[in-house]
């Protein structure tokens, strides 16, 4: 061969084996959603809500390649058409929604283990966890579902916090337990690996949960997550892998546009989008919008009622601490505490509905109250204020609260009303907050 062929030739052989690898990568779109907590109905501000958020879906869909649609746990429990009808409703509008897989979250067991079956039917969609498992290692649902799209095969697999036991109450659970996540979620992954192009963990995790799983399992390519109600501004990325998570409600949609390199089973290239659900930029869908009038016209009568008027926006914090105003006010006791994680929304400056307050305290909690000592009191760092160690107060606070560990030595009994019902009764009375 001619010398001056040579570098010609070596040429022409790197633009075919170029090709052969362009050949190997295929685009695939990850849209997802986390926590949607049953809110059917867009917010007063005109964001989110399932009819629209179905409208930006399929928008979405339209300009990708090929796409997969993830929902990351917490589908239910938020308003007053999932508590009154313990979350089946949500699932059956969800089904209309287009979504390919869910996994379990912490409030999936709001209503008792057992519904979770009749979502998965309601659903259309699999409900997948691959660390839930009761004491004879059976699993309570799927651990995975294998998916195509483009070309790329995907699999999914379903992971829920192993602080599940703080999240819920224990009749809640039955014998099911979320098992540590490396030790539930490797065997899984692995072998999946090696069967698939990409694997797509769906983890209804905490932050610290979502480096966790990348960190030591390097098989995962891609965490989609959810519980955290802060989500990420910038996704979360570790040696290439990649993690995202949303802020709650439905109030935005995730778009991931991912390069995937299908012969040796990696992400290439990603990136990431989070698309603000305003009501007048997608129209409801009809069919959806159908659906969540017929549920919600069923509510409406009871809980979009006016009850009083909001001075100021507040905070979640600062309803947390009008709660517990409340709560002393109703039942006469000396200390009263609520947790955080119970007020489940803010408010706004104006009128305040039922609904409002259905929202921001969507669980049936039952008022329970213990007569203490501040020594005992004093061990449990939530309840504030400077005690007297030997005076005996009377001490209120809810049922789920009572059943943290750090207060189950104090011996609790029920007052007769809930919470939700004691703090409404309470802004009536008022007719203002704060």
């Amino acid at each position: 061969m001619p010398a001056a062929l040579l570098p010609r030739l070596t040429a022409l052989l790197l633009a075919l084996a170029s090709l052969c690898l362009a050949a190997e990568v295929s685009q695939l779109t990850l849209l997802h959603v986390n926590d949607l907590h049953a809110r059917l109905l867009p917010d007063e501000n005109g964001v989110g809500g399932f009819a629209h958020l179905k409208t930006a879906i399929d928008r979405e869909i339209e300009t990708s390649d090929s796409a997969l649609v993830l929902h990351a746990g917490d589908m239910v429990q938020g308003s007053p058409v999932s508590t009154i009808f313990e979350g089946t409703p949500v699932y059956e509008v969800a089904s209309e929604m287009g979504f390919d897989a869910h996994c379990l979250g912490n409030h999936e067991f709001d209503y008792g283990w057992e519904k979770i079956r009749e979502f998965e039917d309601a659903s259309g969609a699999p409900i997948v966890s691959a660390n839930v498992t009761g004491p004879d290692g059976r699993h309570l649902v799927r651990p995975y579902v294998t998916l195509e799209a483009g070309g790329v095969q995907v699999a999914v697999i379903g992971a829920l916090t192993p602080r599940l036991p703080r999240l819920i109450r224990p009749v809640q659970a039955g014998n099911w337990v979320a098992r540590p996540l490396v030790e539930g979620l490797r065997s899984t992954v692995e072998a999946l690996a090696r069967q698939t192009d990409l694997v797509v963990v769906l983890g209804h995790l905490f932050d610290d949960e979502d480096e966790l799983v990348l960190r030591e399992i390097p098989e995962v390519d891609v965490l989609v997550g959810g519980h955290d109600h802060g989500g990420r501004d910038e996704p979360l990325v570790i040696d290439g892998r990649v993690g995202v998570k949303l802020r709650p409600y439905g109030r935005e949609l995730g778009r991931l546009d991912l390069s995937v390199d299908t012969a040796r089973g990696r992400v290439i290239s990603h990136e990431w989008r989070r698309i603000p659900i305003r009501t007048s930029m997608y129209p409801a869908d009809p069919a959806v919008a159908e659906m969540v009038e017929h549920w919600e016209s069923r509510v409406s009568r009871l809980v979009d009622v006016s009850v009083g008027q909001c001075a100021r926006p507040l905070s979640r914090s600062e309803i947390k601490a009008l709660i517990e105003t409340a709560l002393r006010e109703t039942t006469g006791a000396d200390i009263a505490y609520m947790n955080r994680g119970g007020v489940r929304d803010s408010l706004i400056a104006g009128t305040v509905t039922a609904r409002h307050i259905w929202n921001i305290l969507p669980f049936d909690n039952e008022i329970v109250e213990a007569e203490v000592t501040g020594a005992e009191l004093q061990v449990t760092p939530e309840v504030s204020g400077t005690l007297e160690p030997d005076r005996r107060y009377r001490f209120v606070t809810n049922d789920y609260v009572a059943g943290l560990e750090e207060y189950r030595s104090l011996q609790f009994r029920p007052v007769g009303v809930t919470l939700r019902d004691a703090f409404l009764e309470w802004v009536k009375e008022r007719g203002r907050v704060p």
